[in-house]
């Protein structure tokens, strides 16, 4: 049994003891058995994309905030400003720093 069918397996006993504690049906036992499968399917689906993710880009992320702006009816002077503080941002603070930032925030 490999790691990825192990944990499977023990989320597939994790449902059938939550959501079956009196014990299960035959077709029951199916509908775990295909959860578990879909599981084993999901993760490894997840795992091959991973090779595919995104590479940081600040264009990207100055795209991100650009269109934001526009969204929120941000004048074109303002957007110019935010591009500016934006340039200065990713020359002084990490990506770890930016993120941590993120979750300390109200927004």
């Amino acid at each position: 049994m490999t790691d990825l069918e192990y944990t499977a397996a023990q989320r597939r006993h994790e449902l059938a003891v939550k959501f079956f504690p009196a014990g299960l049906m035959p077709d029951q036992i199916k509908l775990l058995d295909e959860v578990e499968q879909l599981l084993i399917r999901a993760y490894q689906a997840g795992e091959s994309q991973a090779v595919e993710v995104q590479t940081w880009s600040n264009q990207s992320a100055f795209g991100y905030a650009i269109l934001a702006a526009e969204r929120t009816g941000q004048a074109p002077a303002q957007i110019q400003q935010l591009v500016k503080a934006l340039h200065t941002i990713f020359d002084r603070v990490s990506l770890e720093e930016a993120a941590a930032h993120y979750r300390r925030s109200p927004y």
